[in-house]
């Protein structure tokens, strides 16, 4: 009696590549067919509490000018003048508040702040950050807005000067 045949080597890897593409096969249907059984997640309805947004825009900060001007100093006997911009940064639910004083009082706020400029020593303004103008100028902002009667928490987050070299106007 004959052996059974056995097949050739080179139908035995056509043989492999067909048997694996039928496991394949048999995977995507078990797959398919149980995401099929589970089914679609719930629809959901888009919605709730939505005054969490609120509230976190109107904690969301934003900036104010407070003065754009070119403010004199000549502590150090030569007068210079800096083209400065000076800005505070208040939560929106303060915004209309703030603008709104700062519209009433634009002259006297002005007249403070280059008080405080015509006072400051000359190394103040080579500071790289300006932290003495700075924090002068936010000490008399915060004073003049205070705080929120609710919350307790200041008006004016902080104060932004931006400033530019000085100028030197007398000969």
């Amino acid at each position: 009696m004959a052996a059974p045949a056995q097949p050739t080597p080179k139908k035995r890897p056509l043989l492999m590549v067909m048997l694996i593409g039928a496991m394949l096969v048999v995977e995507a249907v078990v797959i398919v067919g149980v995401v099929m059984v589970i089914g679609r997640p719930a629809e959901v309805a888009a919605g709730g509490d939505t005054t969490r947004v609120d509230t976190a825009e109107e904690d969301r900060i934003v900036e104010i000018l407070v003065l754009d001007a070119r403010l004199p100093n000549n502590r150090s006997g030569i007068t210079q003048v800096f083209d400065t911009e000076i800005y505070v940064q208040v939560k929106r639910k303060f915004q209309t508040r703030v603008s709104g004083e700062l519209d009433q009082f634009r002259h006297e706020i002005r007249a403070e702040i280059t008080a405080i400029w015509r006072t400051s020593d000359p190394q103040h303004f080579q500071e790289p950050k300006l932290e003495n103008l700075t924090r002068k100028v936010y000490a008399f902002l915060n004073g003049r807005f205070g705080r929120d009667p609710a919350s307790g928490e200041p008006i004016i987050s902080k104060s932004v000067i931006v400033m530019g070299t000085g100028l030197r106007v007398d000969t």
